[in-house]
């Protein structure tokens, strides 16, 4: 016969406790798994840009360094975050799509020009009597002096490359994901500091200094940034 315990020895019970347990986890896990979701929806956008910033390199290195040309091929490179499958006219999808990331470009894209600058313009500009237009001259580059500009600092060659820095505010899409970003982002003292804690009106109006925070983050937005080269196959203009 087996004895019986006293109740002040008897283990404690255990019912309830794998609840508990799975109401603790389970959030973690599923903002983990997101947050993967959302790593490489990342990666994605981030290869998409990349090669979309090539793209409007090259357009720009055979139309003479034109702003308006590069913009162009910018936008249409960023046509692909924007085409919805729903659409099974590929004119009429591609369209669309075109046409709403042209009005995202307005707030959410931004395309730096590095080089060539405005002091290579300077050392090597040559200004067309007729149309008034200076140009850096990219014919007979190899026969052309290797002297540096006392501007630029750089030779002529260098100052026929073409290189853009591109910065567009990706929409994150995951689930929960903008909030998490944003509130890690911009929490104010439980989010990183160097962000500060400043609002999109805020920053429209001038009353605090703009930040990534208003201007991505807090859109539910992840800036994501490229940079391409390539060498001019034509004089390149300044605009």
């Amino acid at each position: 016969m087996t004895p019986t315990l006293p109740r002040a020895a008897r283990p404690p019970r255990q019912r309830g406790v794998s609840l508990i347990e799975f109401t603790i986890v389970f959030p973690v896990a599923v903002l983990f798994v997101l947050a993967l979701i959302q790593t490489g929806f990342v990666f994605m956008a981030k290869s998409t840009l990349s090669h979309a910033t090539f793209m409007a390199a090259r357009a720009g290195a055979i139309n003479n360094a034109r702003d308006s040309v590069i913009k162009e091929a910018m936008i249409r490179g960023l046509s692909p975050f924007y085409q919805n499958a729903t659409h099974t006219d590929d004119s009429t999808r591609l369209a669309l799509a075109y046409a709403e990331a042209k009005l995202d470009a307005v707030l959410f894209l931004k395309i730096q020009k590095l080089s060539p600058s405005a002091a290579a313009f300077k050392d090597f500009g040559v200004k067309d009597p007729a149309t008034k237009v200076v140009a850096i001259p990219n014919d007979n580059l190899e026969w052309r002096s290797n002297v540096l500009g006392s501007t630029s600092k750089v030779n002529i060659r260098d100052a026929n490359l073409l290189r853009i820095r591109t910065v567009y505010a990706y929409e994150l899409k995951v689930p929960l994901m903008a909030w998490v970003v944003s509130r890690v982002m911009c929490g104010g003292s439980a989010g990183v500091e160097a962000w500060g804690n400043v609002s999109l009106i805020d920053s429209v109006y001038g009353l605090k200094k703009p930040v990534d925070c208003a201007l991505y983050y807090q859109q539910g937005r992840m800036p994501i940034e490229s940079v391409a080269t390539i060498e001019m196959q034509s004089a390149a203009i300044q605009n």
